[in-house]
């Protein structure tokens, strides 16, 4: 297969190629994801490994430059257990180097051109700190998904999203204790005694007497008179509204972010998606 036919996407000297079509830069991809994630070289190299067309898909963003090339970023593309038509997107990553140049933008738009051309209307993400960068590339807040990750390879979607619904389900209450009793009652056999009736105890709570209060005596002299009530408050003139400048709206608006959800260690974690 030649080069040309891999490429998934191409600006300039910048272009994407799924990983598992470039084996040769596993271990350089293996070094940038550990830069910013520590973890094993041979246990990155083996997670990278799973990239497939089936999925999960690793893509690679490089840059050439006359006979060189250099990778600039990684981003991995992960099916979403019971939505057919979402991918989660992560381990987002650029090259500390290259970081600010507008690399991260065009990751992300190769990821999203790759989505569609495969059929797939919708990305998901999550992030701890990256949340006004995903906002600025029209992301918002959404609810939580899982992401199927490299299960796909060995076990069918359905069977993932069946291991799914189980969760909702695991805190299902049982039958009202009513019921479950009398059904109980109902299995006994008939030379059982029944339960012997419930006896209600009512107590009668006594409440003592208040006690009277001595008469001040006489020859104490008598209480000042309370102060005069206070002025009554000026009425409170309508407040003017001025509008919010663009870039004030904008401001507001990234400032504003706030997820309720937390991770494993109780960071606040962001969960975004974006329609394709």
């Amino acid at each position: 297969m030649s080069g040309r036919s891999i490429v998934q996407w191409c600006d300039g000297e910048v272009q994407v190629f799924p990983l598992h079509h470039r084996l040769d830069l596993l271990e350089a991809c293996a070094d940038l994801v550990n830069a910013e994630w520590p973890r094993s070289r041979a246990a990155r190299i083996h997670g990278l490994q799973k990239s497939c067309q089936n999925f999960p898909v690793c893509l690679v963003l490089l840059e050439r430059a006359a006979d060189e090339e250099q990778l600039l970023g990684h981003a991995r593309l992960s099916r979403v257990v019971g939505q057919c038509g979402s991918l989660f997107v992560e381990t987002v990553v650029v090259c500390q180097a290259q970081r600010g140049k507008g690399y991260g933008r065009k990751l992300m738009e190769a990821s999203e051109r790759y989505a569609r051309t495969r059929g797939f209307r919708r990305l998901c993400l999550t992030t701890h700190d990256k949340q006004h960068f995903y906002a600025h590339l029209g992301y918002v807040l959404s609810k939580p998904v899982q992401n199927a990750g490299a299960m796909t390879s060995f076990m069918p979607m359905e069977v993932l999203q069946k291991f799914s619904r189980i969760q909702d389900t695991v805190c299902s209450f049982g039958p009202p204790r009513s019921s479950a009793r009398q059904g109980l009652q109902k299995n006994l056999p008939s030379n059982s005694e029944p339960d012997p009736p419930q006896v209600s105890c009512q107590t009668e709570i006594l409440c003592p007497k208040p006690l009277a209060v001595p008469s001040q005596p006489s020859n104490q002299p008598p209480q000042p008179p309370p102060p005069p009530p206070a002025p009554p408050l000026p009425p409170q003139l309508p407040a003017t509204c001025h509008p919010i400048p663009p870039v004030a709206q904008s401001q507001s608006k990234t400032q504003t972010l706030y997820t309720p959800y937390r991770d494993a260690k109780g960071m606040p974690i962001y969960w975004m998606h974006k329609d394709i």
